[in-house]
């Protein structure tokens, strides 16, 4: 075991592997010599900023890091102690050499580098008694580390993860300033507004199924993050379905035209299922901008009168990424 000896006296920490002798550990056996808590509070940049993890992201990939400078401590522990990091028990539990520290049922845990020890420090451990235990200030490094399959939504909360402490003299404290929030690898799909046209005749429409005019659009997939690897999507209505196969929809409530519905097709002008999940065969992992071609057109229904009139609708778009 590494002993370090900076300006102040000797911390030499010595694990016992005897059974016997690690349930001898006796709460309130140290005292502070010359050491005051230290809260440190990790996550300033999770104030502007989520996590994005890919969910193909290896395990034991380091996702967050920070340091801070931290305090010396110098502490007594009469009898045999136990050292180490304990865990918010909210977050889960870890013990003996254990270095990482779950945070819930998220898919990550934490761990802490600590300069003094030249280590990552693990959970409480026994340690023989001594009248010297110190370290001097030094440099504390949190590490968010993926450590197994992600959960879908992942937020911890702001507050207190774990402390470091003998027994129970609490040396350190880590407490997150700002939630943890996970987001999944993306891309922003901003809303579409698609001009129909408005100048339709109703002799247009002459007979049911009638699709006078085709306009194109695309929906865009921007700022895509790195470790995507394929996309899909697919349409939900929003007002009632005429036909789900051929993907026509009626109109909304505030329109004033009648007889018509919209139909949806992609770039081909072949019909978009409604509810159908779709492959976007154009996405790659090299780029970051796409467009993913479709086409809409107004489609006389075969039943009810046709009226003139204010003619619109809404459609959800879903991506999925993968």
């Amino acid at each position: 075991m590494k002993c370090l000896k900076p300006r102040l006296p000797l911390l030499c920490l010595v694990t016992l592997m005897s059974l016997a002798c690690s349930t001898l550990a006796q709460a309130g056996s140290c005292i502070a010599v010359d050491s005051k808590t230290e809260n440190l509070n990790f996550g300033a940049r999770l104030a502007n900023e989520g996590l994005n993890i890919p969910a193909d992201t290896p395990d034991g990939t380091v996702v967050y890091q920070e340091s801070l400078q931290g305090t010396g401590h110098i502490w007594s522990c009469s009898k045999i102690s136990m050292f180490g990091i304990l865990v918010n028990p909210a977050l889960g539990t870890a013990t003996g050499p254990e270095t990482l520290f779950p945070l819930g049922k998220s898919g990550l845990s934490f761990r802490v580098w600590m300069q003094a020890l030249d280590r990552y420090q693990s959970a409480p451990q026994a340690i023989a008694p001594n009248t010297s235990y110190g370290f001097g200030t030094n440099e504390v490094r949190l590490e968010v580390v993926k450590t197994g399959p992600l959960a879908e939504k992942v937020r911890i909360e702001a507050g207190y993860l774990g402390s470091l402490q003998d027994d129970d003299l609490i040396l350190k404290k880590f407490n997150l300033s700002n939630p943890l929030a996970l987001n999944t690898a993306s891309c922003q799909t901003p809303a579409v507004p698609v001009a129909m046209g408005d100048d339709y005749q109703l002799q247009d429409f002459d007979k049911a199924g009638a699709t006078p005019r085709t306009v194109r659009f695309n929906i865009g997939l921007n700022q895509c993050q790195t470790g995507i690897k394929k996309v899909t999507y697919s349409l939900k209505a929003t007002t009632p379905v005429i036909d789900a196969t051929k993907g026509i929809v009626a109109l909304n409530s505030s329109s004033t035209a009648a007889g018509i519905g919209l139909q949806l097709m992609n770039d081909t002008g072949q019909p978009i299922a409604l509810d159908t999940t779709y492959p976007f065969n154009a996405f790659t992992t090299t780029g970051s901008t796409f467009n993913i071609p479709l086409s809409a057109a107004y489609y006389r229904l075969p039943t009810g009168d046709l009226k003139a009139g204010s003619a619109n609708t809404e459609v959800t778009f879903i991506v999925n990424y993968l």
